[in-house]
């Protein structure tokens, strides 16, 4: 539902509160009392995304929503599009739920080919060739070890192979313009990496492809938490960023230069979508709380 007039003054206030620019002619809520909203997907005219802390998918078909899917302990965090189904990134049960058209679970992956147990799946991106690569980011914890990771799962569905690893925090990933690049959110460094792909989906060394500080100057109470959550090749030729813990997205150009912000209420944006209108309209999830039970957060509708 579009934001009222009272609810568009309100989002305005809190954007000031928060020493955010105030573009609240740009922004409405579609969901305000969403549960960690993560990992939105526009498909067959609706808005799909996760409800981390309830372990839900949620739908918004322009009207209203409702829950979709569920599964107890999952902890869903990102959704893709995979053949004519859906993935499911359960981050807190370590595993890849595969959905039918019809929402029915029809399979779950805890490993790779080689046996090898994931450790917080957390987001998708297809690599333009029917497959998906996937991070899975280890334990979110700046003193944990660092042992994030990137997977590639074959068109097939049958074949997943670790082709990277040693990265602190993986999050969000998307192909570069030029399709020959995977960037991958190093969230805990609090940069964006860039792997040259090669044959079979693998992945060649490691560049940084840009780091937040250079982009945009800081907000105010920022810590070490800081980063880049989601990250998404937009319509427009244009990277969005989802700076978790500045209540911003990023629009970055291909010369790595700072294009604009889309500023929301919740401080912990997580990821973003683009509707059937391309980079005119782009679905926000955030939270504004990420330590504390029930996690409360947000899903906006930004436009231009």
């Amino acid at each position: 539902m579009r934001a009222s007039g009272r609810g568009r003054l309100l989002i305005a206030c809190l954007l000031c509160l928060t020493g955010l620019p105030a573009f609240a002619d740009q922004v409405a809520v579609i969901d305000p009392n969403a549960h960690y909203p993560e990992g939105p997907l526009w498909r067959d005219g609706k808005l799909f995304y996760d409800e981390y802390s309830a372990s839900n998918i949620k739908s918004w078909d322009g009207k209203r929503t409702a829950i979709y899917w569920h599964k107890g302990g999952c902890g869903a965090n990102s959704l893709v599009a995979f053949n004519s189904h859906l993935l499911v990134a359960c981050y807190d049960s370590n595993a890849l739920v595969e959905l039918d058209a019809t929402g029915k679970q029809i399979r779950e992956i805890h490993q790779d080919s080689s046996g090898k147990p994931f450790v917080g799946p957390n987001d998708f991106a297809a690599d333009g060739h029917g497959g998906i690569y996937f991070s899975v980011s280890g334990v979110y914890d700046l003193k944990a070890p660092i042992s994030g990771a990137v997977l590639h799962m074959t068109a097939d569905g049958k074949t997943i192979a670790e082709v990277a690893n040693t990265i602190h925090y993986s999050n969000g990933l998307t192909l570069a313009k030029d399709q020959q690049h995977l960037l991958v959110a190093e969230m805990l460094a609090g940069r964006i990496l860039s792997f040259p792909i090669g044959a079979d989906g693998k992945l060649g060394s490691r560049t940084v492809w840009a780091r937040l500080e250079d982009l945009a100057p800081p907000t105010p109470h920022e810590d070490a938490y800081n980063g880049p959550d989601g990250v998404k090749l937009g319509p427009d030729g244009n990277y969005y960023i989802a700076q978790n813990g500045s209540g911003r997205v990023l629009v970055v150009g291909e010369d790595r230069k700072l294009v604009r912000t889309i500023n929301v209420p919740t401080p912990y944006v997580t990821n973003m979508a683009f509707g059937p209108q391309g980079s005119n309209i782009v679905f926000v999830t955030g939270a504004f709380e990420q330590w504390k039970a029930p996690f409360p957060g947000a899903v906006y509708r930004w436009s231009r």
